[in-house]
């Protein structure tokens, strides 16, 4: 089953608390198209500037932040629930080309949702898809933390895994879990300060991700928020959720040079994964690269293309053929 047909960005838990933090901002005009009060029902109107200057209105999935309303990244999205609510992508796209608005917003989608008969479909009504865009996201497959091992070199090998040993000679080393939402945010966030100059998360996404792994466990998953600890201190946090067989990797933050010849996010990310592989779960690093180099890739087993693009109608369309996008 592809990571999108079971996105953990497309579960209630996910789409009800984005919708419950988020609907009723200002800035968002919240389309409920069963009726249902069903999030995964819903799709909203944002009004934002194109490149800064050009006034427009996107069509954005609930669940999902877009342009300059930027909010906790969904990804492996999919169109799912929209289609077996409307009966199949002519009946969707007919129906959403009835909302106002001057481009749909397709981001993150794990599966070919833009393909060709998808792209015929829209321009019957006046939509063209705009140079999908791919970004790869990275995942490292069952196979056991001493065969993934293996694989790995030995410079890599010792950054993420064998140096722990190195890191007991400054003190006892402890993994501790806490279940308090706000208690580690706030630990997260003071990393962050001190490597970024800024927070991790806003109060609004420290919401919002607190009603996401409480529903979450209803539905059967699992948030891990990990410190870990030498002599009794905090040096590095990592943010993780375990749903239907794959541990996804969120966040994290950690003193940067520290002890010499020790790489505490890596060390940390490396106990996390064996943790995973051991368990009989999947690890998911999901999109994105590190500050200085694209750590994901030399640690991965598996790349996936995740597509965003958008449906331009109208004048925007028009605008985007002239600027040479088609």
């Amino acid at each position: 089953m592809s990571p999108g047909s079971m996105s953990l960005f497309r579960t209630l838990a996910w789409v009800q608390s984005w919708v419950d933090v988020w609907g009723a901002h200002p800035r968002v005009k919240l389309v409920d198209l069963g009726g249902r009060c069903n999030p995964l029902e819903m799709v909203y109107l944002l009004n934002h500037r194109l490149k800064g200057v050009v006034p427009v209105t996107s069509l954005v999935l609930a669940g999902n932040g877009y342009a300059d309303f930027n909010l906790p990244r969904a990804e492996y999205n999919n169109l799912d629930s929209l289609l077996l609510l409307a009966g199949g992508k002519e009946l969707l796209i007919k129906e959403l080309i009835k909302l106002p608005w001057n481009q749909w917003a397709l981001t993150d989608f794990s599966s070919n949702v833009v393909d060709e008969s998808f792209s015929v479909l829209s321009e019957k009504y006046g939509a063209k898809v705009i140079e999908p865009r791919i970004e790869v996201s990275y995942r490292i497959k069952l196979d056991g933390s001493a065969n993934y091992k293996a694989q790995l070199s030995s410079s890599v090998r010792a950054k993420y895994f064998n140096r722990k040993s190195k890191l007991s000679e400054h003190g006892c080393i402890e993994l501790i879990e806490l279940s308090s939402t706000r208690d580690f945010f706030q630990i997260l966030n003071e990393f962050h300060r001190l490597r970024w100059g800024r927070p991790c998360y806003s109060a609004q996404s420290m919401e919002f991700l607190a009603l996401f792994v409480e529903r979450l466990r209803v539905e059967g998953g699992r948030p891990i928020m990990q410190l870990l600890q030498v002599a009794g201190e905090t040096v590095s946090v990592l943010f993780d959720v375990v749903w239907n067989g794959v541990r996804y990797n969120f966040q994290s933050g950690y003193f940067e040079k520290k002890f010499p010849q020790i790489a505490l996010g890596s060390l940390h990310l490396g106990i996390a994964i064996e943790q995973a592989l051991d368990a009989g779960l999947t690890y998911d690093l999901l999109a994105g690269t590190g500050k200085n180099v694209n750590y994901k890739q030399k640690i991965a087993t598996d790349e996936i293309n995740m597509i965003s693009t958008v449906l331009a109608r109208g004048w925007l369309k028009r605008l985007y053929w002239a600027y040479g996008k088609k």
